[in-house]
């Protein structure tokens, strides 16, 4: 799997049309180039499960997709108040007199640190857990690669989250997926030998894949936010304690979002069986693929002035934000319907144990769509910082969506877990789109 758009994916730090900006007629042909990149990150998505699929049994694929719950689950965990802090301090206008590159360089050594620490920790619990008791399949040997990347992981994601957040989204989707899904394509198309020793390759080829990521990703922080300051313009030092102290604030909150995020499908790791894994991560990763389309089918008609055009006309703050939801709900339902005619397809191409999955698709793909039209409602929330507000929606979201896990998982296993995701982002896009709303009737939008 990747990092969940899907099932939660970055809530806050999401991508709609930026307002009050006109981009000028070039870039339309940067939309379609931008669209092609992405198109690119949707074949080696697909091609990079069907590489696992043909080399892995359904069983063996399940335990190789439960080392993506443990990295990713604890990742974000790790960075979920840091990701609260980013959305709040970099949507919008940037203050000129701070260094954007050394806050998002500490809080990403930060970052590293603290999942580091975590890594250390599950270490010792895995070792712990192959001392107690013999298993069929060693914990340590079986999850070594996926803890010891928790930390690469966690930063790449990390880092993903910011170039989001200033609607870098083509280069957020360059760090969390291209390298990743190349190494595991590289790896499953040129390896050979039984079944546990692919599942060892592949489990080390995620974490090369995490090591590329990190790496990448440090490298397009560095060129989208540059050394040099603004010309006349004394760059102020920034106030660690202060910034430590504000991202403190989002602790909770961090843990609600991450448990939004991966609460369903850590609860389906532990109660469910491998072949559910399997099949609900198989859905998830052809689900995604919705989520790299979404941004660059609404940059088309923004980069060619169709959109701007009609944001502009528009007098109040509501029907801007109305625009911006019903181009929304127009490029999303298409990606989706695109997707979904193609899915018999890729079906084909996954194999016959991966067939009479429709029920997970149609709630999968309903929450992709959830999240797609709620975009601009929730990058409004963002712009428009409210905490109060923010952490009231982030934890009835949550509760909602564990409470029907811990409720449906027992019972229907992969189904269970996607109704649970589905009714996560039916609460959290529901009170993003009312409470963008209120906002701009109670204070205007910009």
């Amino acid at each position: 799997m990747a990092p969940q758009g899907a099932v939660g994916g970055d809530v806050v730090v999401t991508l709609t049309v930026e307002k009050g900006s006109v981009p000028t007629p070039e870039q339309g042909t940067a939309a379609l180039r931008n669209l092609g990149l992405r198109v690119v990150a949707a074949v080696l998505q697909v091609t990079a499960t069907v590489a696992v699929l043909q080399v892995l049994p359904p069983t063996i694929a399940g335990v190789y997709f439960k080392g993506f719950v443990i990295a990713y689950g604890l990742a974000a965990l790790l960075r979920g108040k840091y990701d609260l802090f980013v959305a709040q301090h970099f949507v919008g206008p940037q203050d000129p007199t701070r260094s954007t590159r050394e806050l998002v360089r500490g809080l990403g050594i930060r970052v590293l640190i603290r999942s580091a620490i975590a890594c250390a920790v599950l270490l010792v619990i895995t070792a712990d857990l192959d001392v107690m008791d013999v298993y069929l399949r060693p914990y340590l040997q079986t999850y070594l690669p996926f803890v010891l990347a928790v930390p690469f992981a966690t930063l790449a994601l990390f880092l993903s989250s910011v170039l989001r957040v200033v609607n870098r989204t083509l280069s957020s989707t360059l760090v969390a997926t291209y390298s990743i899904n190349i190494m595991i394509l590289a790896v499953a198309n040129s390896a050979s030998g039984s079944e546990e020793t692919l599942l060892l390759m592949l489990s080390w080829a995620f974490f090369a894949g995490t090591v590329l990521a990190a790496g990448v990703g440090v490298l397009i922080t560095r060129n989208v936010f540059p050394a040099k300051t603004v010309t006349g313009v004394q760059t102020a030092p920034i106030a660690w304690p202060e910034v430590y102290a504000a991202s403190g604030r989002n602790g909770l909150t961090g843990i609600a979002l991450a448990c939004l995020q991966w609460g369903p499908l850590c609860l389906l790791a532990l109660l469910g069986s491998e072949i559910q894994i399997a099949h609900y991560a198989v859905v998830t990763r052809t689900a995604q693929v919705v989520d790299f389309l979404i941004p660059a089918a609404i940059l088309v008609p923004q980069g060619f002035l169709l959109h701007s055009r009609l944001a502009n006309a528009m007098r109040t703050g509501h029907g801007k934000l109305a625009v911006d939801l019903i181009v929304s709900l127009a490029t999303t339902t298409a990606c989706v319907a695109a997707v979904a005619i193609a899915t018999p397809w890729l079906i084909d191409l996954y194999g016959i144990d991966y067939t009479r999955l429709t029920d997970l698709f149609v709630f999968l793909f309903a929450t992709q769509w959830l999240n797609g039209v709620g975009r601009p409602a929730i990058r409004h929330l963002a712009a428009n910082w409210n905490f109060p507000l923010i952490r009231r929606i982030l934890f009835v979201s949550m509760m909602a969506a564990i409470a029907a896990s811990l409720v449906g998982i027992p019972t229907y296993g992969a189904f269970g877990a996607a109704i649970s995701v589905c009714l996560g982002a039916l609460f959290l896009n529901g009170q993003a789109i009312q409470a963008a709303f209120a906002g701009c009737g109670a204070r205007g939008c910009a």
